[in-house]
């Protein structure tokens, strides 16, 4: 169904309609029943009139006579009783002693007293026969049946036109009337499309109608669970994160004085700390996914320089990258958009720390930072192995890594910076996409950001 409206308007019309056109149907028989009924009783009293007119009195004289008394004027059809009506007079022996000018020379009728319907002078006739005793003579008159028709049709016609004329005038009503009743369910509409992605809180309407209750105590119901199910996600993430950093900093603590105390630090405990130094980035890392998720951050954007928090993340990042030997190369000028500060950190942060992690050393990195009309743009590109076409998507899957545990590159990682990436990109309403470097032959990240549009929010800049 694609519009309760709709469906209700053409329903209710094809109702009105159908009822109509049964009404107008019946009225229309019964109405030229009456019609002809009526049109029998003045043709018996046209019978009568001419069975007292004397045989003396000539056709015209008679045709006037019933012009003045009977028959003045038919509606809007002004025709005269001698093309109306047909008449003729027999004595009691059958011979013809007057008639009218549209009745033949013959007989309209056999000499029977009564109704009959008869064909002469092109047309067909309603023909009534009486008999006069104390005259002694037969009167026959009769009358066209088109007329009658069309004089019982134009009566009927001025009845029924009004009734057509007011459907369309219903169908306007009742559209706007449906519409109007409709309204409570597009003002829950507005009022769950309005919010903000955080509030779960129960949809409150004034003059809620019965018919509407049931829905709306439903969607209540929902939201109380989703906030119900979200809290109880959020709890588990963060205490487990939380829980998990205590033990994982006494580990850190106690391998760095047990290597400390080996005057020949064994592979095994150098693995072990690389290993305990993953689980400890892994925990971070779920602690910004679970910052940052959508469903439990309330997003208070701000205007801030993009190429100014880079250089800040760089140089907190530009110790790692000094160990392997990379180049790495910052290029642009300032490009301000609106958004979260410490979200966008953990954004350059992540991209920063793969190109660094998975190039080898003496590798080339670049960011390049611009913007272009209502668009900032951010680049960053490296001279490493870069990722197949086909796994460009996957890459973006929570704890999917290129390769598995078994990376080529022998760095260990949890899977979830590219998925950080993408979370913090949709939640500023970016774009992403992942190509090859044409000039360093890796990895390509490109993020388009919308430019701040006034000139006003570049004071107070946050970086």
């Amino acid at each position: 169904m694609a519009s309760i409206r709709l469906f209700l308007t053409l329903t209710l019309i094809a109702i009105i309609v159908l009822v109509s056109f049964l009404s107008s149907l019946r009225g229309y028989r019964e109405s030229m029943s009456e019609a002809e009924t009526l049109f029998d009783m003045q043709l018996q009293e046209h019978a009568k009139l001419l069975s007292l007119i004397s045989p003396s009195t000539n056709t015209s004289g008679a045709a006037k006579l019933l012009e003045e008394l009977v028959l003045p004027k038919q509606g809007d059809l002004e025709l005269s009783a001698e093309s109306l009506i047909a008449y003729q007079v027999f004595d009691d022996q059958g011979v013809l002693v007057m008639r009218s000018v549209m009745a033949p020379s013959v007989a309209m009728s056999p000499l029977e007293v009564g109704y009959s319907d008869r064909n002469f002078s092109g047309y067909r006739w309603r023909v009534l026969v009486i008999h006069n005793p104390d005259e002694q003579r037969w009167v026959m008159a009769a009358q066209r049946l088109d007329v009658r028709y069309e004089l019982a049709e134009s009566v009927i016609l001025e009845a029924v036109i009004p009734t057509v004329l007011s459907i369309p005038l219903a169908a306007v009503l009742i559209w706007f009337i449906v519409g109007y009743g409709l309204r409570p369910i597009g003002q829950l509409a507005q009022a769950v499309r309005s919010r903000e992605v955080s509030d779960l809180s129960a949809v409150r309407l004034d003059n809620v109608p019965g018919e509407l209750t049931p829905l709306t105590l439903s969607t209540n119901d929902l939201l109380r669970r989703l906030q119900s199910s979200f809290n109880r996600e959020k709890r588990f993430a963060a205490d487990a994160a939380h829980e998990l950093r205590t033990p994982i900093s006494i580990l850190k603590v106690q391998i760095h004085n047990l290597l400390e105390e080996m005057a020949a630090p064994s592979a095994t405990l150098q693995e072990l700390q690389l290993s305990i130094d993953a689980m400890g980035h892994l925990v971070e890392q779920i602690l910004v996914l679970n910052r940052t998720a959508p469903d439990q951050y309330m997003v208070q954007f701000l205007p801030i320089d993009l190429y100014k928090l880079a250089q800040e993340v760089i140089s907190s990042e530009y110790e790692a990258i000094l160990e392997r030997e990379q180049h790495f190369d910052l290029e642009g000028s300032s490009a301000i958009i609106r958004g979260d500060a410490t979200a966008l950190r953990s954004l350059v942060s992540n991209l920063i720390a793969n190109a660094s992690k998975y190039s080898p050393n003496h590798a080339r990195i670049r960011m390049r930072i611009a913007q272009r009309g209502t668009r900032v743009s951010m680049l960053v590109e490296d001279s490493g192995p870069g990722i197949p076409a086909g796994y460009r998507e996957r890459v973006f899957d929570r704890f999917y890594r290129l390769d598995g545990d078994r990376h080529a590159s022998g760095v260990s990682g949890s899977g979830l910076g590219l998925a950080i990436v993408k979370h913090i990109v949709e939640m500023h309403s970016a774009d992403i996409e992942l190509s090859s470097s044409k000039e360093l032959g890796g990895l390509c990240v490109s993020i388009q950001f919308d430019a701040a549009e006034t000139k006003q929010e570049h004071k107070g800049i946050l970086t």
